[in-house]
């Protein structure tokens, strides 16, 4: 737990995978597949919530974001930017005397697939339904028509919650649709051109193939929406 807000943090040991459309059923951004390597990182075990989000914007005198009527307490914070996000690494950083920042990419969907085994999505079996994740419609454990609060479907094999569905997710990378045909083997964060950055993992109102662990989006670094939140990382 970091030392401040008690947020939980999972250690994933580092090692190699193929990144990308591994079942070829894919989109272009996604290819090619590709062999990346990360060393070990904490990844946040939850997505940061609102409790924990409103904390730092009463300490710092920002005006909390949105919850859309749906709810806040443990449910995933919305409505926050990439510079949000970040923001808030910095402050819990300077808190805890510990580096917190956006995972890269590759280490979300690394810990997404479970340190890189072959899977479609980011749930305890490694397959979507309604039982397992948060995405769109209802039916099963999926009770809910937006968010679902933390810790609400089984975590996939690593102990990780919602990496599929529920909100959106935040990366540190520079989104290109090219991204892969530059990336460096070992620890790749893609920081060529270009204003808009990564989000991964879909969210409670897409389709199963938008909460595939090798989905990629975008998003501007002030873009702020219903269905995006943030995890962070630690060295």
């Amino acid at each position: 737990k970091d030392p401040y807000l008690g947020m939980e943090f999972v250690w994933v040991e580092g090692g190699c995978y193929e990144m990308g459309d591994t079942f070829g059923d894919g989109d272009d951004d996604e290819k090619p597949v590709h062999t990346v390597c990360v060393d070990g990182f904490w990844m946040g075990k939850y997505e940061v919530t609102f409790d924990e989000y409103d904390r730092f914007c009463e300490e710092t005198g920002r005006r909390k974001p949105d919850d859309e009527g749906w709810g806040k307490g443990n449910r995933p914070v919305i409505n926050v930017s990439w510079n949000d996000a970040r923001a808030f690494a910095k402050w819990l950083s300077l808190k805890t005397g510990r580096k917190f920042r956006l995972p890269t990419e590759a280490e979300w969907e690394y810990a997404a697939r479970s340190r890189g085994r072959k899977v479609k999505y980011a749930t305890s079996t490694g397959n979507l339904s309604h039982d397992l994740a948060n995405y769109d419609g209802t039916g099963g454990r999926d009770r809910w028509k937006h968010t679902s609060p933390a810790g609400s479907f089984p975590p996939n094999p690593l102990g990780l919650y919602d990496m599929s569905g529920n909100v959106w997710e935040w990366c540190e990378d520079i989104y290109s649709k090219k991204a892969y045909k530059y990336h460096s083997r070992k620890n790749p964060i893609y920081t060529g051109s270009g204003s808009n950055r990564v989000i991964r993992g879909g969210s409670w109102n897409y389709i199963p193939r938008s909460v595939r662990c090798a989905n990629r989006y975008l998003g501007t670094p002030d873009y702020r929406n219903y269905d995006l939140g943030f995890r962070l990382a630690s060295e």
